[in-house]
């Protein structure tokens, strides 16, 4: 089976001749691992087989742009971002004192920008034949509205059912429709949605505020694709425990799930597989934040074995660490899950 192959029969939950991975590796990490061993930008990507190749094309690609440490830089959104240890974290919040009207004028980036499809483009020409190609537009809603407005006027805003919420949330709902309709124009094999929706004991807002706010745009948003491609393969992320929205996702069309993160609160993979296993794709793996870190390799190869088994019986499952792996993890960890998932 070729890598493209293998991800599509593992969508629709048959077994492939092995369980397709997609393994993150965080920005500072990627280069240490690429200068340990003389490395090009995608060929880690192929030497640890990941069947999944993917570019960001939303504002969640700014939290990797290269940049220096203690160094500022304005994006496409009017966002101004510091690199602040591994990641980039947003300074300065546009239209934190923005009334409605301003909001009402505020003009989001072109969605339909060549320069924005340009590493999508050369993924499509160079590797649409053997691998799967992703297009991520995530944030999706949540995350860019509080990144433009703040996190803390975003949540009174909503909680006060202000009209500044809804403004925002549908010129949002706009923008991601308008990328993720391009994308599977120009050939993509799924679309990447989603939005950090928990933190490691909760959601970040309540259920019903996701009703209320977020679960009639990501409709919008699902329906536009599917208007596009009846049967385009749609993946959400969302890191922390979320668990509480999981079947109203699947409800509205979301094929894959990603990270169940197994460290926060509800987040259990195997009671995921045993609910939705029959409907929904669980992308998921050992926890990045402490697990991979701390554990033998020995506990490593044991635990990627026992995901491989489990979670990949009867298919719907591909293979990933919780997120990126992070720096600090040894890299005799990273070595023994390999070798486990290369049997």
């Amino acid at each position: 089976m070729t890598s493209k192959e293998r991800v599509y029969a593992a969508l629709r939950h048959e077994e492939p001749d092995r369980v397709p991975r997609f393994i993150w590796f965080g920005a500072q990490t990627r280069q240490q691992l690429n200068a340990a061993y003389d490395l090009g930008p995608l060929e880690l990507d192929l030497r640890v087989g990941n069947d999944i190749l993917q570019t960001w094309l939303s504002i969640n690609g700014q939290m990797e742009r290269p940049a220096a440490l203690g160094e500022s830089f304005v994006d496409e959104w009017g966002i101004t971002w510091r690199h602040e240890g591994i990641y980039n974290a947003v300074t300065v919040h546009p239209l934190a004192d923005a009334d409605e009207a301003a909001i009402a004028a505020y003009t989001c980036p072109d969605p339909l920008s060549e320069a924005r499809y340009a590493e999508l483009g050369r993924l499509i020409a160079e590797y649409g034949e053997s691998h799967f190609i992703g297009a991520d537009v995530s944030g999706s809603l949540f995350e860019p509205a509080y990144h433009l407005r703040g996190m803390e006027n975003l949540m009174v805003d909503m909680a006060m059912e202000a009209p500044e919420a809804d403004v925002l949330l549908d010129k949002l709902a706009d923008f991601t429709s308008a990328v993720a309709v391009e994308s599977v124009r120009r050939g993509v094999d799924w679309v990447w949605l989603g939005d950090d929706l928990g933190s490691q004991q909760s959601m970040l807002l309540s259920a019903d505020m996701w009703r209320r706010y977020f679960k009639p745009r990501m409709a919008r948003i699902i329906a536009a694709i599917r208007a596009e491609r009846p049967d385009m393969p749609i993946a959400y992320h969302s890191c922390g425990s979320m668990y509480p929205v999981i079947g109203e996702l699947l409800a509205l069309g979301i094929n894959v799930l990603n990270p169940i993160q197994e460290s926060a609160a509800g987040m259990d993979q195997q009671a995921i597989k045993a609910a939705y296993g029959d409907r929904l794709t669980l992308f998921c793996g050992p926890d990045t934040q402490q697990f991979l870190i701390s554990a033998t390799p020995d506990e490593v190869g044991a635990k990627t074995r026992m995901l491989v088994d489990t979670l990949g019986a009867g298919g719907g499952y591909i293979f990933g660490v919780s997120h990126h792996i992070q720096p600090d993890t040894p890299e005799e960890n990273i070595r023994a899950m390999l070798m486990a998932l290369h049997g």
